[in-house]
């Protein structure tokens, strides 16, 4: 009975994999086809070739001065446009007071910037709000220039927002508000 029940088992192993062996490459054709165009996709995203931004301290004025009023909060044309590969929209983000930029120098094809930025705290989308953590920090911006002109290079993702784009963009309760106002009285500037 045992040796009857394991060929018909085996037979029948045998008839449903010969069965679905089309399907599964059909499966698998698909699959491999939906990833190409989908690298396809985040590849050229990745890189805007939008003629533009002839000057990097003008292009990395504009993006930190944008970044602070809360434009990047979503993606747009112009991070698309200004950095080499963009992703917008953050569930976390950053709130300061000032931020300062000094050149590092320019050559012909890379310049660098320090970005001083003063914090008052941290932003998390959900009930931990705003969390405050002063401090002064300074980022290096690198820019680098290709064909079709400047772009910013590195991990720029999570928004820096000045305190009234923090107050007017963000989800932020009652008790977030006073924390916020608490940082902000705690700060020398």
């Amino acid at each position: 009975m045992r040796a009857a029940f394991s060929i018909t088992a085996l037979i029948a192993l045998i008839g449903c994999s010969g069965q679905d062996a089309p399907k599964a490459a059909a499966a698998e054709t698909r699959t491999a086809v939906a990833d190409s165009q989908s690298t396809l996709q985040s590849k050229s995203w990745c890189r805007d070739t939008t003629p533009g931004h002839p000057d990097p301290g003008k292009l990395i004025r504009d993006y930190v001065r944008r970044d602070a009023g809360g434009e990047f909060l979503t993606s747009n044309k112009f991070w698309s446009s200004a950095t080499e590969c963009a992703a917008g929209g953050s569930r976390f983000a950053q709130v300061i007071t000032t931020y300062a930029i000094d050149s590092l120098g320019i050559r012909s094809d890379t310049a660098r910037f320090a970005v001083r930025y003063h914090f008052l705290g941290d932003l998390l989308q959900g009930p931990s709000g705003f969390g405050p953590k002063v401090r002064t920090e300074t980022d290096t911006f690198v820019a680098i220039h290709r064909p079709y002109g400047w772009r910013i290079v590195g991990h720029h993702e999570m928004p820096i927002l000045m305190r009234n784009a923090a107050e007017r963009y963000w989800p932020l309760t009652r008790a977030d508000l006073a924390r916020l106002d608490s940082a902000a009285r705690s700060t020398p500037d």
